[in-house]
């Protein structure tokens, strides 16, 4: 305890203070831009948002400094006066560090983390209402610019009424002069509702967050049109947890004790790149419900575009009348929820081939408008190629249909789903369990097909999602 003690003495400095790419600049050749502004080139597909968020501004600045009176009518080439980010006067002193926000970030965690202060944050960053903050938002910070170690590991408390400094101490087994020196508290009966106290642990602590009890961890990856989301929660007491997130409600997986909770989400590919509220509501066995919110910010995808072409006797392809009712029949198939996992690390690929078509690539037939979506990956194999388990699961379907023509589809469980259509011959049939590499059928050209080849797709939550994302990231 000695050491620790010691060890955080240097931290008093930093207590008593207690989202897309670099600020870079986009001029153009020789143009020299007015002070304390920036020249930004507009490219094809860009928006103000994404403008705005690229450069740490707001689409208001952008509107006012441009005398924008449409801003959903850019053109390519355009060049928009970007404000420029502040400077201030710990400029010269810490590390420059670009930072993407998570669930469980505060300014006043940040400050804690990254040796700073929430006012030089804010400052930096043109933040003038720390609620509008929101998850996958990129802040610049000067690192250790308060001249401090930040604290990486331990909690971030909010002392509720009647709690006391011993009480504190106690809870997190850690001693209450730690606490008044971390706090640069200068007497035990100091503490007040509402107050938050920074609780050290050792370098091999869980990582500093601030979140409401019962929340001990929170951690997701990137939100993108067309991925998929996993929440990691873990919770200090026993909970159930219920949320929603871009309207639909959240499907939780807790483990038996009720304290580590996972939530596998699927974004629409045509979802609106925006900021939407995820809700959790934590509910303790008592009862009890706390409440927790944050702004999530959902990305463009970056898909791109392709032109196809249909012969006469390919047209109805496009007929809704012949695939909606098979479509709908799949999507009721992969909606449903296997409280049974089957996968379980990276997913494999079904098919030792090239991809000819990546999903979520936007697409035009024949000429016509630019409102269709591919909701698989293509893989250009040869006839009679071996399609392969890619995962293990249970084959809910084995048989032809009449757009798909050869299909199989496995239900691995937690709402994961892959499919696989177009084949030459069905190799498993519905009811059987398959693992990794198992071969399910092979390469063809069945039902309403311009080609031999192989359609993947994945669901999550019945919702299409880039299956070669589960390739490259592991799922819990």
């Amino acid at each position: 305890m000695r050491i620790q003690f010691l060890r955080l003495f240097s931290l008093l400095v930093l207590c008593a203070s207690l989202g897309s790419a670099p600020l870079a600049h986009a001029q153009d050749g020789g143009e020299k831009p007015p002070a304390g502004m920036t020249i930004h080139v507009v490219q094809r597909g860009e928006t103000l948002f994404r403008i705005a968020q690229r450069y740490g501004t707001t689409v208001e600045d952008l509107v006012q400094t441009n005398g924008i009176s449409n801003p959903a009518a850019l053109a390519v080439g355009q060049r928009l006066l970007v404000p420029s980010p502040p400077t201030t006067s710990d400029e010269a002193i810490g590390i420059p560090t670009t930072y993407a926000l998570q669930p469980g970030d505060t300014l006043f965690k940040l400050a804690a983390e990254f040796g700073t202060t929430e006012a030089a944050i804010a400052q930096r960053n043109r933040i003038t209402n720390p609620r509008l903050l929101y998850v996958g938002q990129r802040l610049a910070l000067q690192e250790g610019s308060e001249s401090a170690e930040g604290i990486k590991t331990g909690w971030i408390h909010h002392v509720a009424a009647g709690e006391t400094l011993y009480h504190v101490a106690a809870r997190y087994s850690v001693s209450a002069d730690l606490i008044l020196l971390a706090n640069r508290l200068r007497r035990p009966d100091s503490l007040y509702v509402g107050q938050r106290l920074v609780i050290p642990a050792d370098e091999n602590g869980v990582p500093l967050t601030d979140l409401p009890y019962p929340f001990a961890r929170f951690e997701m990856n990137a939100a993108e049109q067309g991925r998929t989301i996993a929440l990691r929660i873990v919770t200090l007491t026993p909970t159930r947890l219920d949320g929603t997130f871009m309207g639909k409600p959240l499907t939780v997986f807790s483990d038996d004790s009720r304290v580590t909770h996972t939530v596998l989400f699927g974004v629409d590919a045509l979802a609106q790149p925006n900021i939407y509220t995820l809700r959790m509501v934590a509910t303790g066995e008592a009862g009890e419900q706390q409440l927790f919110e944050r702004r999530v910010l959902v990305a463009d995808g970056g898909y791109r575009n392709e032109s196809i072409t249909l012969s006469a006797n390919q047209l109805d392809l496009l007929n809704p009348s012949i695939t909606e009712p098979e479509t709908l029949r799949v999507a009721q198939m992969v909606s449903a929820v296997t409280p049974q996992r089957y996968f379980g690390g990276l997913m494999g690929l079904p098919c030792a081939a090239p991809v000819t078509s990546h999903f979520g690539t936007r697409r035009t037939y024949n000429g016509g408008a630019l409102n269709n979506i591919h909701a698989g990956t293509d893989f250009a194999a040869m006839p009679g190629a071996a399609v392969f388990a890619p995962a293990a699961g249970v084959v809910v379907l084995s048989e032809t249909l009449s757009v798909r023509g050869n299909a199989v589809i496995i239900d691995h469980g937690w709402g994961i789903f892959t499919g696989y259509w177009h084949m030459e011959t069905l190799n498993v049939r519905a009811g059987s369990l398959v693992q990794v590499g198992d071969v399910i059928g092979t390469v063809g050209s069945s039902g309403r097909s311009t080609g031999p080849h192989l359609h993947w797709e994945l669901f999550v939550q019945g919702v299409q999602v880039d299956p070669l994302q589960w390739t490259k990231q592991s799922f819990p």
